[in-house]
């Protein structure tokens, strides 16, 4: 009895160790686990360690010291460990072979090159406007090209990424000769009132004979918008090769219009003012000088309260009653008109201040006739010229003129 007891565990234990063994080389050796070499392509979405199996096994994984970037072409050395039944922990080497065998994809910036023999070269990578690849890449000219010799010929660009792959892309090309600067049209002097804004760049305009948006620039740096007074602006165009234009004109500041100072109602205060200060039997010669005491003595002077508008200077020197050296002079200016009395507007040579006066003739030429009592107390009424030059020269220029402008002064 203890014999055959014996026997069968005998028996028992060469199934077991069969079935063991049996089991082992179906995992191990019959049909073997684990890919040797596994090949992707780099950029690849998705690469598991499913990917390294030859059959499903549950649990299998990347041991902790595996590592690899899909997106990096190389060769990877891995191992993957997976827990067997009976046997347990066992651990598979293998390789990845992260591949890059597609060639970059280019999007060129433009279908054609129109370029001037005196621009600045492109670069190859000028001409491109994207590129898609999982490396980085570099972009060249396939060759050198003249950009400085008019012609048209064809450009082709190469870019490769770091496995060596490579993409040609052509763009045809057109070099010209442009030595003609652009034309600005419309440029003219400008008016304005103080703190109006000025448009300047309003019917104006720049043509090229090839570049068909050249570039304008205005500079208005000298001008102050805030004061009165005449300021140069320039304008710059500039085309494509580089050629430039520059016109200048002047943008004229003036006092803003006083709605109230019509025709009508300066007339009628001039007359009003007129009524009270004019006698009858009174020469023309005594008429200028009455209207030349009452400007002096009741406009108070003020440099900031001036006005150019002839009608609104006057309603503002009749009414207030101040303002600078052209209110006072076109407050005279207006009582002369209705007197009868002949005048005219002079102007000083502008330095680093401007001044109006006026000439009148009565009959015997033309005086001068400056309703502006000076700083050291002296009065200009019907001075001939002579006597005016030698003040002006000795007192800093202050009635500087310009001779060829007016006519014959007594």
């Amino acid at each position: 009895m203890k014999k055959r007891i014996l026997i069968i565990i005998c028996i028992i234990a060469v199934l077991i160790a069969a079935a063991g063994i049996g089991l082992f080389a179906y995992y191990n050796v019959q049909s073997d686990l684990v890919y040797a070499e596994v090949y992707v392509e780099a950029g690849s979405s998705n690469c598991d360690v499913s990917e390294f199996l030859k059959r499903e096994a549950s649990g299998a994984k990347f041991t902790k010291d595996s590592a690899f970037d899909v997106n990096v072409p190389g060769d990877y050395q891995l191992k993957i460990e997976w827990k067997m039944p009976i046997f347990g922990k066992q651990t598979y080497d293998t390789v990845l072979h992260v591949q890059d065998t597609i060639a970059p994809t280019v999007t060129l910036a433009t279908d054609a090159v129109t370029m001037y023999t005196n621009a600045t070269p492109p670069t190859a990578a000028d001409l491109v406007e994207a590129v898609n690849d999982v490396t980085n890449c570099t972009i060249d000219f396939a060759e050198q090209y003249d950009f400085t010799t008019e012609g048209q010929f064809d450009i082709t660009i190469v870019v490769s990424d770091t496995s060596g792959n490579t993409t040609e892309t052509t763009i045809p090309c057109t070099v010209v000769e442009d030595i003609t600067p652009p034309e600005i049209t419309g440029v003219e002097p400008i008016e304005i009132a103080q703190g109006d804004t000025v448009s300047y760049k309003k019917n104006v305009e720049v043509t090229d004979n090839y570049d068909p948006n050249p570039t304008l620039e205005v500079d208005s740096s000298q001008v102050n918008v805030d004061k009165r007074g005449t300021y140069t602006v320039t304008y710059i165009a500039t085309d494509e090769a580089g050629n430039t234009t520059e016109k200048s004109t002047t943008v004229r500041i003036v006092s803003a219009k006083i709605d109230a100072a019509t025709e009508e109602t300066v007339n009628a205060m001039a007359d009003e003012i007129l009524a009270e200060i004019i006698t009858d039997g009174m020469s023309q010669k005594e008429q200028a000088r009455a209207v030349f005491n009452w400007v002096v003595n009741n406009i108070t002077y003020s440099e900031s309260a001036g006005i150019d508008d002839l009608l609104s200077a006057a309603y503002k020197g009749m009414y207030y009653r101040v303002g600078d050296c052209t209110v006072k002079q076109k407050t005279a200016e207006v009582m002369l008109n209705r007197l009868g009395i002949k005048n005219m507007e002079i102007e000083k040579i502008r330095d680093t201040r401007g001044h109006y006066w006026l000439l009148i003739d009565i009959g015997e030429g033309w005086y001068h006739y400056d309703p502006n009592l000076q700083l050291d107390g002296t009065l200009i009424f019907y001075w001939h010229d002579a006597d005016l030059w030698e003040y002006s020269n000795t007192h800093g220029n202050t009635h500087n003129y310009d001779p060829s402008k007016y006519p014959t002064i007594q």
